[in-house]
């Protein structure tokens, strides 16, 4: 079933939200699939955004958390991982992160209000998983992207928030990873940051980054950087 959009389930009831979370559950389970990336937690409050948008439930932070948390809620009832994406956030860009490295320098107080409280929410309702964003946000990290950065996903989203699930990248190859650190050295830099699941490529354009699994195996018996993790 083509099922509406956020932004358009946004515009409507909210138990809409909790219906298609249930309605999706239902086909996803038929089909023998557990596991739903989605729904996308972002606040869309930048006009000139080029990648979230629509995906987004709206422009409101509240807004996008209880309609969110109503979908994870319908989806997670039917015995459906959700994941509630970006992590911290990648509503406010003018970069996709498909194509580029978008940077955000908005203080820890800004974040926490806006772009961190559907996320909070999610989490304290009971979320299995999150998917984390290509994103540098220097008030915790001013050099690398919240899906390679240990101040993110484990000193933020772990310890301070305490999220207990599972932590998921968006895919190693978006440009924002595989045009700086490379993919390969991206999975390994996010699992020892802390990640659970590093998603690649489909099988069929796999080979150019099968040395990945070299590099997994190689770098983290090495001494010194990546130590014996």
């Amino acid at each position: 079933t083509f099922f509406p959009g956020a932004m358009t389930i946004g515009a409507t009831d909210i138990n809409n939200a909790y219906y298609v979370g249930q309605k999706m559950g239902d086909e996803l389970r038929a089909l023998g699939i557990n596991f739903n990336l989605a729904p996308t937690l972002d606040v869309n409050n930048n006009p000139h955004n080029p990648v979230i948008g629509v995906r987004s439930y709206s422009s409101n932070e509240k807004h996008v958390a209880s309609y969110g948390i109503s979908y994870i809620k319908g989806l997670q009832e039917k015995g459906i991982i959700a994941t509630a994406k970006h992590f911290p956030g990648h509503g406010d860009t003018n970069i996709d992160s498909h194509l580029g490295l978008p940077i955000i320098e908005h203080s820890k107080d800004r974040l926490n209000k806006i772009e961190l409280y559907p996320f909070k929410k999610a989490i304290e309702s009971g979320l299995d998983a999150i998917m984390s964003a290509h994103i540098i946000f220097k008030a915790y990290d001013s050099e690398r992207p919240a899906t390679l950065s240990k101040a993110v996903l484990t000193d933020l989203l772990k310890k301070e928030l305490g999220f207990k699930g599972l932590i998921v990248s968006d895919c190693m190859e978006m440009k924002a990873i595989d045009d700086t650190v490379t993919a390969p050295k991206g999975v390994l830099e996010g699992l020892l940051a802390g990640l659970a699941i590093s998603p690649q490529t489909p099988p069929s354009t796999l080979l150019p980054y099968a040395k990945s699994i070299d590099i997994l195996t190689v770098m983290s018996v090495y001494p010194g950087k990546y130590g014996q993790s």
